[in-house]
């Protein structure tokens, strides 16, 4: 079984490197059945990974251009037009989103937008998150754990996303600066129950690949005790890319199929082909 359809989708509109039109040809390559774009959503702060400046009404604007024009072109996937919203976007921005858009992928990247006036990412400069763990959490890497888990499942349960993305990027760092163990007994604990408070929300969890394309990690987000547990608890998976460039649009697909299989799951969602956000395939 192919899974033909990818919601975590960049452009150049924000940090994505290629075109959207190039991006439509790739899946169409593919045999994509939907593809759904999903720009970093503006959020008031760290204007390099967020569509400020008009940029958000023109993205939409050229997506909806195109979504009318395919929708009835032979072979070209069904377009969703999507954000990425980050925990810490301001209230505008949130409302936004939900508003004016098909779907939003609730993230968290952030752990604080002003410290020293600059913003402390889980994903972005290691050397300023070392820098933020030894100066406001006293050296403690689970409290950057903590922090980072309570601040990405009180926004899903304020915002209720379509999609909860990239569960624990917390990770990211784990092993090259050292900052705790992802095999602990203390972290798992963290993880997990977040994970038990965040199924809430009724998001769909998505498996996200693009740490293996990025050659980050070469395991996907969440980790594969956090995706068992999720198919204890019932909820829905998808899988993404979370796709900046069109040469991995579909990285890591099979494997995440047959990750998928080996917890037990017997089908995962996808981008509808028609009106309705979502449907199931079997694997």
């Amino acid at each position: 079984m192919k899974f033909l359809s990818n919601a975590h989708t960049h452009t150049p509109w924000c940090d994505g490197r290629t075109p959207i039109l190039d991006m439509l040809q790739k899946a169409r390559d593919l045999g994509f059945v939907s593809l759904g774009f999903s720009g970093h959503a503006g959020q008031g702060f760290d204007p390099l990974y967020s569509m400020l400046d008009g940029r958000q009404e023109r993205y939409k604007a050229e997506l909806k251009a195109l979504q009318k024009q395919m929708a009835n072109t032979a072979g070209s996937p069904r377009i969703w037009i999507g954000l990425e919203l980050d925990s810490m976007a301001d209230e505008a921005w949130r409302r936004d989103a939900y508003e004016n858009f098909d779907y939003v992928i609730g993230s968290t990247h952030y752990l604080n937008r002003d410290y020293h006036g600059d913003c402390v990412s889980v994903d972005g400069d290691p050397i300023l998150l070392e820098q933020y763990i030894a100066d406001e959490l006293d050296g403690d890497g689970l409290m950057v754990v903590q922090q980072y888990y309570d601040i990405h499942v009180d926004a899903l349960l304020r915002d209720r996303p379509a999609i909860i993305g990239h569960f624990d990027l917390v990770r990211k760092y784990s092993d090259s600066l050292h900052l705790f163990d992802v095999n602990g007994m203390a972290y798992r604990k963290i993880a997990l129950d977040a994970l038990e408070r965040a199924y809430g929300c009724g998001g769909v969890l998505e498996i996200n690949t693009g740490c293996i394309a990025r050659k980050s990690s070469h395991r996907p987000y969440p980790s594969k005790e956090l995706l068992g547990a999720w198919y204890d608890m019932g909820g829905e998976i998808t899988i993404t890319s979370d796709c900046h460039d069109a040469a991995f649009l579909d990285c890591w697909f099979e494997e995440a199929v047959k990750l998928a299989r080996s917890i037990g799951f017997k089908h995962v969602l996808r981008l509808g082909t028609a009106d309705e956000l979502w449907e199931t395939v079997r694997l």
